[in-house]
């Protein structure tokens, strides 16, 4: 007993001051987390007259880390590979480069200053705050495996600073304000063209490798919203940005965005809805669209009307996408019949399998003047698609 009482005291004399030391010297409270998840895609599309099999491929591979350096102030990084790779025929000899919608690169790199909830600043590279499910919903969360067609009616990521909260004097109220560079813009969205603002003027020299002098062109966007607990999530958001006048293409001089969105459920139902609308798309005078949606779905589980090991869950969306430039003026409808299974209930977006089934209706506008379609997501053709899953 005194020999342990012995060991004690010398464990203690040690100990103190190192953990002392450790606690003088940490400056961070949590973290970093680390978190990721990779989805891997199976597809195949029909009655396109052509050659027709399945292909699969890295639909979304995601890697990053999060935490907090002290308190009020907190970090967070994201890494993409998106279609890094697919099966092709042995006689394609192009590049990986080549592959539609292969990319990577930083997805997210932040930091948000805290101090005072109600106005939070956010700084660095993240979704500029524009459309519901495009800002609240992350991809490996989504209702379908893709998203609907209104994210090209919005912006994307860029690299800005914002003003925000999630949740204002504990009213349910929340808001973003933010500024943004135009030049920056992720693709696929209705700002990002060649028909934008130069990104820097003439800078003299740089500032961590950035040009000090900037283009003072800029993008505008925000974000109002209410929550009411899960049942009702309601949102209203724009952007603005200028565009370029010195382009070959009929240039506006502002490219306008705005949204309004609702979600929620109840006992495993839920439901999204939104509509989108842009004017001067890309930039290009004359070039309107518009684009709404709503989704419903039913988790059979959470109805309690399966067991554990059957957590599925039945969904369907209906999109109508309509553009018009000249001459053209189409709608493109998507009807999306999916169903989504997760492994397990208690952490149900660590491993899922989703299937979907996409009808398209009006197609043949676009496929006539050879274009895939100016809406990202859009399908022309059946398609059948099955997503596996897996995160941590």
């Amino acid at each position: 007993m005194k020999k342990n009482l012995i060991a004690l005291a010398v464990a203690a004399a040690i100990i103190a001051p190192v953990s002392a030391i450790a606690a003088d010297n940490s400056n961070a409270n949590t973290g970093p987390v680390v978190f990721g998840y990779a989805q891997i895609t199976g597809s195949q599309q029909f009655g396109t007259n052509g050659p027709e099999g399945l292909v699969f491929g890295a639909h979304r591979i995601r890697l990053g880390f999060k935490g907090e350096a002290v308190p009020g102030v907190s970090y967070f990084f994201q890494y993409k590979w998106d279609g890094a790779w697919q099966s092709t025929p042995l006689n394609n000899t192009l590049g990986i480069g080549a592959i539609p919608g292969s990319s990577s690169g930083v997805q997210d790199a932040y930091i948000n200053f805290a101090f005072i909830p109600e106005v939070q600043l956010q700084v660095g590279k993240f979704r500029v705050p524009v459309g519901l499910e495009r800002t609240q919903y992350s991809g490996n969360n989504l209702l379908f495996i893709q998203r609907s067609m209104n994210q090209s009616l919005g912006a994307n990521r860029s690299a800005g600073v914002m003003f925000h909260s999630p949740d204002l004097m504990n009213t349910g109220v929340y808001y973003s304000l933010g500024i943004f560079d135009n030049h920056s813009l992720d693709g696929n969205d209705a700002f990002n063209s060649g028909n934008v603002a130069l990104p820097v003027g003439a800078g003299q020299t740089a500032v961590g490798g950035v040009l000090t002098n900037g283009s003072g062109q800029y993008l505008f966007g925000g974000m109002l919203g209410y929550k009411m607990g899960p049942l009702l999530n309601v949102e209203l958001s724009g952007a603005r940005a200028a565009a370029a006048k010195y382009t070959a293409l009929p240039a506006s001089k502002e490219i306008d965005s705005w949204n309004v969105g609702a979600n929620g459920g109840l006992m495993g139902l839920k439901y999204m809805a939104e509509y989108s609308a842009v004017t001067s798309y890309q930039g290009i005078e004359g070039a309107n669209a518009q684009d709404w949606y709503v989704a419903l779905a039913a988790n059979l589980h959470q109805m309690t009307l399966t067991p554990d090991w059957l957590d599925v869950e039945p969904a369907v969306r209906y999109e109508s996408f309509r553009y018009r430039y000249g001459a053209f003026n189409s709608t493109l409808g998507n009807t999306t019949i999916g169903v989504n299974y997760y492994v397990n209930p208690n952490n149900p977006y660590a491993a899922r399998v989703q299937l979907n089934y996409v009808i398209p209706n009006g197609g043949g506008a676009w496929r006539a003047i050879g274009t895939n379609s100016p809406a990202s997501n859009g399908y022309l053709y059946n398609t059948l698609a099955l997503q596996f899953q897996a995160g941590f």
